[in-house]
């Protein structure tokens, strides 16, 4: 008998699901339901359980490409969903999407909700790999499943490939974050000292531009003396952009630049930060960007998909061109030298965080889905 207030979530990691999760799945064991939450076991796992959510540890490799595996995995979700019964089940993450929604299908669970975060590496590449995934998403995707996507471009390019019908799938920006959290009210207001740093917040992969920032930094400091910049987040050895931990320890040499690693609460960074920076060549929906927003902080991102939906240019921020480090220090020498600038770019970008990255706001989107499949 299917339990009609049980619903799963599935990711690569217990940290994700903590620290952009836990609210939705509080907000859902609020309202009645029993919430498990299944992922490879970490540091967070412990915390999610002490939340009240039900956790179990799932193993399986994030970018393995073993077939065996991943097949072991599959028969793994099968039985863990038969199990289980859910009434609905939410998957994040390519594998978990693919595997997850093969798994409930084969269960005959009818709620089945996917979040695509971004088209990630294997999209960048192209190739063969790419068309192995477009075809398991299109067969994953050819049943009463729900998409979420978190900005319009990956959206129109998964219809216009013909992946997912767009009658099945919604536009729903990032996780959200805690307004009343993610706000300088709670910080001392020395927002625009005499030393200005510009801040890179993300996992230490190539494909967010870190290449780029660096040598922007070096322009840019050789032209203000009083300019600082902070690299913070950790490599990310399950990924194939992920940037050697040699060559951000040799940063050290560097006066003017500082890596910093991975940080559970970033707020205070984002608060001592003059601007946030990211020049990354594709995103789902940046959270780092959504928390500065949120902490009134001026942006300069890379014109690309997700990066744009947060940062709107000469508002709340600059917007420039991905792979270009000489434009990157144009934008960021012309807000060094503008304090009035950034001070009225931060004001722009609380407004946007309270319009459109509330967490409450994406609960509501989110359980609203749900309320449709049950």
């Amino acid at each position: 008998m299917v339990n009609n207030k049980k619903i799963i979530f599935l990711y690569n990691s217990a940290s994700y699901l903590y620290h952009f999760r836990i609210s939705l799945m509080l907000a859902m064991k609020k309202r009645g339901w029993q919430v498990i939450a299944l992922s490879p076991y970490d540091e967070c796992a412990k915390k999610i359980q002490e939340n009240g959510i039900t956790y179990f540890d799932f193993r399986f490799k994030r970018k393995g490409r073993n077939p065996l595996s991943d097949l072991w995995m599959l028969i793994r979700l099968v039985k863990f969903y038969n199990q289980e019964k859910p009434k609905i089940v939410h998957h994040f993450t390519i594998k978990p999407v693919i595997y997850g929604t093969l798994a409930a299908r084969i269960c005959r669970i009818h709620g089945i909700v996917n979040l695509v975060p971004g088209l990630g590496f294997v999209f960048s590449q192209g190739g063969i790999l790419q068309q192995i995934v477009e075809k398991m998403y299109r067969f994953s995707f050819s049943s009463r499943v729900r998409v979420i996507f978190q900005n319009r471009n990956d959206l129109n390019f998964f219809v216009k490939t013909k992946l997912v019908n767009r009658k099945q799938t919604h536009l729903i920006c990032g996780s959200g974050v805690n307004i009343k959290l993610y706000s300088l009210n709670n910080y001392p207001q020395d927002n625009f000292p005499r030393e200005i740093i510009f801040t890179l917040i993300a996992r230490m992969l190539w494909d967010k531009g870190i290449s780029e920032f660096v040598k922007a930094a070096k322009i840019v400091n050789e032209k203000n003396p009083h300019t600082r910049f902070w690299l913070i987040g950790d490599p990310d050895r399950g990924n194939p952009s992920s940037i050697p931990l040699s060559w951000l320890k040799n940063l050290k040499s560097l006066d003017y630049i500082k890596w910093i690693e991975h940080k559970d609460d970033i707020k205070p960074y984002i608060a001592k930060s003059s601007v946030i920076v990211l020049p990354s060549y594709r995103e789902g929906a940046p959270r780092s960007l959504i928390e500065a927003a949120s902490m009134s902080k001026p942006i300069i991102a890379a014109d690309v998909p997700g990066c744009r939906e947060i940062v709107k240019n000469k508002v709340n921020g600059l917007l420039v061109s991905k792979k270009n480090a000489a434009l990157l220090s144009q934008a960021m020498l012309t807000l060094a030298d503008n304090p009035s600038q950034r001070k009225k770019m931060g004001y722009a970008s609380r407004k946007i965080a309270l319009k459109s990255f509330d967490e409450r706001l994406i609960i509501r989107k989110t359980i609203k889905i749900y309320r449709e499949l049950s």
